[in-house]
């Protein structure tokens, strides 16, 4: 093997370039090899592994010693350009797309049991996204301002609802690029895709039925095809496969606008930011009434088995105005109804719900022995209220 330039340049003499007739050639061989030598340093083992086998090979004969010059070349150049991914690491191409500022490609999403869906996705960061469905619909997001817009340009509806207020982030489009820690980063080879020799990574988790294989162009360093195996919520394996991936390209603000188009009708659906809203009202009025269920069973406690004939009567037992106010109902005074219980006692008797002026999704009930649940259907509440009021 060589072990200095130094090294490299004796054998360059034992080559006998200097018999070669052009000077031009001559000299132009000599820099080559010498540069060569400079770039096959930084793959050494497998450099020098290819080149002590040309050595031992070529240079028993000498009519072959140009021939060997060259083809020493040819060989430290194919360690140089082919070595896999050795000389490109995952980190430069997760590097290489830290400062990009938009971003376009096209998904082909395969569920389980089911027809190939295509995806058409745009980001423009720092908040804005679209996507373009199979059913020429388009969802778009504007996470600063906490929105999405979803167009079917097949019924002309136009529906808007919340979204969590978040700043856009790229690697939140290759999400799984952000968890790179959780992953282990194999080299998967390489393969020509598009006329492009690009470079394999593959990541897996253990115990984890998820792949991702990362294809990558080694000049550019960006991704260029992007293969996901992944499973349904069913566990069922559900395949995409990320092409025409183009970054910093320049995309038209007003594709992510959120007006509604003319000719579309529109309405609004709770987003999540409204359910979670929605279910803390709940469930802080599930608290409050748990409150009071104690509270007079307390009460009854104190006064021969009998319960309060009002909740005002429950104040000295620590229950408050908030304590009655129903969050969910914050207009309505008082927020719940009380139904004072005859004898003989039920468990399940009815003594307590929530206020309301229309049913909508359930409404809380609090019973004789304190528990309190979500009744979601109107006609089996009131049979539960009725049987409460024949027990009285």
């Amino acid at each position: 093997m060589f072990k200095d330039e130094a090294d490299l340049e004796k054998v360059v003499s034992r080559l006998n370039i200097d018999a070669e007739p052009d000077p031009a050639h001559r000299e132009n061989l000599r820099r080559q090899m010498l540069s060569v030598f400079n770039e096959a340093d930084k793959h050494s083992q497998k450099g020098t592994a290819l080149l002590g086998v040309f050595r031992r090979t070529f240079m028993k004969n000498p009519m072959t010693k140009i021939a060997a010059a060259a083809a020493i070349v040819a060989a430290i150049f194919f360690v140089y350009s082919f070595s896999g991914s050795q000389s490109v690491a995952f980190a430069d191409i997760v590097r290489s797309i830290q400062n990009a500022r938009t971003l376009s490609y096209q998904s082909v999403v395969t569920p389980a049991d089911k027809e190939p869906q295509v995806l058409k996705t745009m980001v423009l960061e720092p908040s804005l996204m679209r996507v373009e469905l199979p059913d020429g619909s388009i969802w778009i997001t504007n996470y600063d301002q906490g929105k999405t817009l979803l167009l079917n340009s097949q019924s002309r509806q136009a529906v808007l609802s919340s979204t969590p207020e978040r700043t856009l982030d790229l690697y939140d489009t290759f999400r799984n690029f952000r968890n790179v820690p959780d992953f282990t980063v194999s080299d998967h080879g390489r393969q020509t895709i598009d006329g492009i020799q690009a470079v394999g990574f593959r990541l897996t988790k253990q115990n984890d039925g998820n792949e991702i294989i990362v294809w990558a162009d080694p000049q550019t360093l960006r991704p260029i095809r992007i293969e996901q195996t992944m499973k349904d919520k069913d566990g069922r394996f559900v395949k995409s496969v990320t092409t025409n991936i183009v970054f910093d390209a320049t995309l038209d603000e007003s594709l992510f606008r959120l007006d509604v188009p003319e000719g579309y009708a529109a309405e609004r659906t709770d987003g999540p930011r409204e359910r979670s809203a929605a279910l803390e009202q709940r469930v802080q009025s599930l608290s409050n009434m748990k409150k009071i269920l104690l509270s007079c069973i307390m009460y009854a406690q104190e006064h021969q088995d009998q319960w309060p004939d009002n909740l005002q009567q429950l104040n000295v037992y620590g229950v408050t105005a908030a304590d009655l106010t129903n969050p969910r109902y914050a207009g309505a005074e008082p927020g719940y109804v009380y139904a004072k219980p005859g004898k003989p006692l039920s468990p399940s008797q009815v003594v307590l719900y929530e206020k309301y002026d229309s049913w909508a999704d359930g409404i809380n009930v609090g019973f004789v022995d304190g528990h309190v649940e979500l009744i979601k259907d109107e006609s089996t509440f009131k049979s539960r209220l009725e049987g409460a009021a024949s027990a009285r």
